[in-house]
């Protein structure tokens, strides 16, 4: 039986799509139906469907990157091939319709009158992005909600910044605090994670460079700050591909996100539209309406997540908001430097192609050296707990499940299972556990079952070893606590 939630949530795209799709156009003497912005809203359900939770995964999932990546060849599944082909189609289709849907009566008003509010753009930044810095400032935050800092004078850099965007004669000295905020992150939490949280860079670029005397530099504000809104979310699309476990926590923990699919399904297919979103942003494709399309989303996931998810978001929306008002700006936007449709509709399919394909390498690759150097960094720092009866201690047993699977029971003595702790600091005989299957880590275990359903046919060596809070592994006279043992798989996962 459905929840309110989700009939609500399913309610808003019906009544969206209904209310769009209702305007008519007059040809000759007659009014027909115009079909353009009922397949425009079509193409925008079909991705907008999965990605009501598209929150920012780390805001509100316990992760870790100890968690062992995916590699990409195990992203290139078919169901990924499958997805991705299907993102293609949509923006190619899209394209198709770009110039059909702006010489309609009521799209080109709507334009007009989001146009004329272009000179409000600036102060539309200036509030975003400094409520964002306060609010960090309050939470001790450094910049984004997951990111803490023990470091109090960045904390109050924070504020000076803020302070800077009320004052127009500072803007272009606030962006460059942006930006020296920026690099301070990256020398805090590294360059991999903070590329989840490049658009503060173009933020600060885009307070630069509104106010630069040469209008060569003046343009690139605009498409600097869609640029890096456009790669954040294709990066965070990416990550749901990489690191899917910290999506499905999500979702085991919100069931109600999933509106009742499958859950491998759900997050490769929310990771795909978050793609397609990036990508659309990037070189500006149905500009305003997508501006709105994923507004809408992001508020949808307010329902669940409340004044941390609107906190987080506001720099989304508030750059979201710019695009209404300025759309692509002077400069001509990527795709359209190709006149002829002919060829800006297999330009557009080969630009998504090659935009996938360019940042997963480079992500897989990285999440990959980020993994071996903390599985290292785990390693040298064990924890020796010693010898003696209150050392702790575990075995590991295996029943096969009535539905698919096997359930995974550990029997730990001495020690204690304590999940709100997980990256705090290591307390006697407690912390978590970590799951390795053939050698590989696959999962934390906070609790003593755990079901474990995709295995291929063959044997498998399973090992758990005790982790302090830190993932810091538990060891007596030098060697882990853990314990191991070994299945046949006969046949493939039901």
């Amino acid at each position: 039986m459905e929840t309110g939630l989700v009939t609500r949530t399913r309610a808003a795209f019906f009544s969206i799509f209904f209310a769009m799709t209702m305007p008519t156009t007059r040809f000759g003497s007659r009014r027909w139906t115009t079909p353009a912005p009922l397949w425009t809203v079509v193409m925008l359900a079909i991705l907008a469907r999965p990605s009501s939770a598209e929150a920012h995964v780390k805001w509100f999932s316990e992760f870790s990157f100890d968690d062992r990546p995916l590699s990409f060849r195990e992203i290139l599944a078919p169901l990924f091939f499958l997805l991705w082909g299907l993102s293609v189609a949509v923006s190619v289709t899209l394209t198709l319709l770009e110039e059909r849907i702006t010489r309609i009566g009521w799209v080109s008003r709507v334009d007009d009158w989001f146009a004329s509010k272009k000179e409000h753009s600036l102060f539309v930044m200036r509030l975003g992005a400094g409520v964002t810095l306060i609010w960090c400032w309050q939470a001790g935050k450094l910049l984004a909600p997951d990111l803490s800092t023990e470091a109090d004078w960045i904390v109050w850099l924070q504020i000076a910044v803020a302070i800077l965007l009320v004052f127009d004669r500072t803007v272009r000295l606030a962006g460059a605090g942006l930006l020296a905020l920026y690099v301070l992150a990256i020398s805090q939490f590294g360059f991999f994670r903070m590329l989840d949280y490049l658009l503060w860079a173009g933020v600060g670029w885009f307070f630069l460079a509104q106010g630069a005397g040469k209008d060569r530099v003046r343009i690139t504000a605009l498409p600097a700050l869609y640029a890096t809104l456009g790669f954040c979310l294709i990066w965070l699309g990416i990550e749901k591909l990489v690191y899917p476990s910290w999506s499905k926590l999500l979702l085991e923990e919100h069931p109600v996100l999933a509106l009742g699919v499958e859950h491998d399904f759900f997050v490769s297919a929310a990771a795909m539209v978050e793609i397609g979103l990036g990508f659309m942003i990037m070189v500006c494709l149905q500009e305003r309406l997508l501006a709105l399309t994923i507004s809408l989303l992001f508020v949808l996931t307010t329902l669940v997540f409340g004044r941390e998810e609107v906190v987080g978001h506001t720099l989304i929306h508030t750059v979201l908001i710019v695009f209404l008002f300025s759309g692509p700006g002077e400069a001509a936007p990527p795709l359209h430097w190709i006149s002829d449709l002919k060829w800006r509709v297999p330009a557009t399919a080969l630009a998504f192609i090659l935009m996938v394909g360019m940042l997963m390498v480079p992500y897989t690759f990285g999440a990959a050296y980020v993994f071996e150097k903390r599985s290292r960094h785990a390693r040298e720092g064990a924890i020796e707990v010693g010898e003696g009866a209150n050392a702790p201690r575990l075995a590991i047993a295996f029943h096969k499940d009535s539905v698919t699977g096997w359930n995974l029971e550990l029997i730990a003595e001495n020690f204690e299972f304590t999940p709100a702790a997980a990256g705090g600091d290591p307390a006697p005989g407690q912390g978590h556990a970590h799951l390795y299957v053939d050698g590989e880590k696959v999962a934390r275990l906070y609790g003593p079952w755990y079901h474990l359903r995709d295995l291929a046919p063959g044997r498998h060596t399973i090992s758990v070893t005790l982790n302090a809070n830190n993932h810091a592994a538990l060891t007596v006279k030098g060697r882990p606590v853990e314990a191991s043992t070994e299945i046949e798989v006969l046949t493939l996962p039901e």
